[in-house]
């Protein structure tokens, strides 16, 4: 999250953030949860650390951490004389609670223009918001995407329509490439049959179950560890490949699996948006545009594998031969091995 505020002579920017993926050299451009960061053992003990030291920590990494940010005026000046005010961060007692930090830092200078902002990639996905002014822009960036153009004069209200349109291309992308777990139980699912009538069935499903509990976590009423969700997505990758290779009709027994495995990866989802959050004006329409972005995702994935499988291997018989038993055995593999992965380090 970046809040700007513009002064007369200088630019203040807040940067809300966990410093201790920061630190330990998570590139939120590429996983979304730390556990799956080569370096998940530093940053734990970078959650141990009392907010003085971490801070203490944090300010020895400014040089590099400044060199993040971008401001540029619409002639190409740019503005990157960045200059530490302050780090607000604090002490926690449950290390399971995600402890957010607070960088506020500003650049001066001589005539206030126009600009534009921008972070590097491994920043990953911004809400930027502007204050100071009446109806101040309020933007999501996606992965090192430059802003719109920022000014002191007061904007037009953002209306929920765009806050709708936004939050569509967000969903995609946490499928489509970031999403890896859901990818691999998607194409479990693809996996089972050539059929297209039991897919979307099962599919229909899976949406139904994960756009419930993605819908109560993000407002507050369901607030459940990564650490426990995270495995437990894993496992139902492996659990969804072990029944393709099993059975080879579609039962109700399968549909309540799949049901109560997409109330888990909805949660998911939700651990991911709360990593960003969903502006407070138009929350509903934010959160409707999230989903039909995640949507998309599958039914890209889903209709493009299908198309290319299911129109190779025709039959039944071959269908089961060259793509169920194969591509089940490698996704159940995956999530077997993601399971202990995420028990044991993350």
């Amino acid at each position: 999250m970046v809040d700007i505020e513009i002064g007369k002579e200088r630019i203040d920017i807040k940067y809300t953030t966990n410093l201790e993926a920061y630190i330990s050299g998570v590139d939120f451009s590429i996983v979304d949860e730390t556990s799956e960061h080569d370096n998940s053992a530093f940053y734990e003990k970078l959650r141990a650390l009392k907010s003085g030291e971490l801070q203490d920590v944090f300010v020895e990494r400014w040089e590099d951490f400044k060199s993040s940010f971008f401001i540029f005026t619409e002639d190409g000046e740019i503005l990157n004389e960045f200059i530490l005010s302050s780090v607000e961060t604090e002490d926690i007692d449950n290390l399971e609670m995600p402890r957010l930090s607070t960088v506020n830092f500003f650049v001066k200078v001589e005539e206030m223009r126009p600009f534009f902002f921008q972070a590097k990639k491994k920043q990953g996905d911004i809400i930027l918001r502007q204050g100071g002014v009446e109806n101040g822009t309020t933007q999501y960036l996606l992965t090192g995407e430059k802003s719109f153009l920022i000014s002191n004069n007061p904007r037009a209200q953002t209306s929920w329509t765009n806050t709708f349109a936004d939050y569509i291309p967000v969903g995609f992308t946490h499928i489509i490439p970031k999403g890896l777990d859901h990818i691999l139980f998607v194409l479990g699912l693809l996996f089972f049959s050539p059929r297209i009538y039991p897919l979307v069935f099962q599919i229909s499903i899976f949406t139904l179950a994960h756009t419930i509990t993605l819908g109560l976590s993000s407002a507050g009423f369901i607030s459940i560890s990564a650490k426990i969700i995270e495995p437990l997505i894993a496992l139902s990758i492996t659990f969804i490949a072990a029944e393709n290779i099993f059975k080879a009709r579609l039962t109700e027994y399968r549909l309540v699996t799949i049901f109560a495995f997409g109330l888990l990866h909805g949660l998911g989802f939700a651990s991911v948006l709360a990593n960003f959050g969903l502006p407070k004006d138009y929350f509903l329409w934010a959160l409707i545009g999230f989903n039909i972005g995640v949507e998309l995702g599958q039914l890209f994935l889903l209709f493009a594998g299908y198309l290319i499988l299911a129109y190779t291997f025709k039959t039944n018989a071959l269908y089961r031969t060259f793509v169920t038993i194969p591509g089940s055995l490698f996704v159940g593999l995956f999530g077997l091995w993601w399971f202990f992965e995420r028990i044991f380090l993350g």
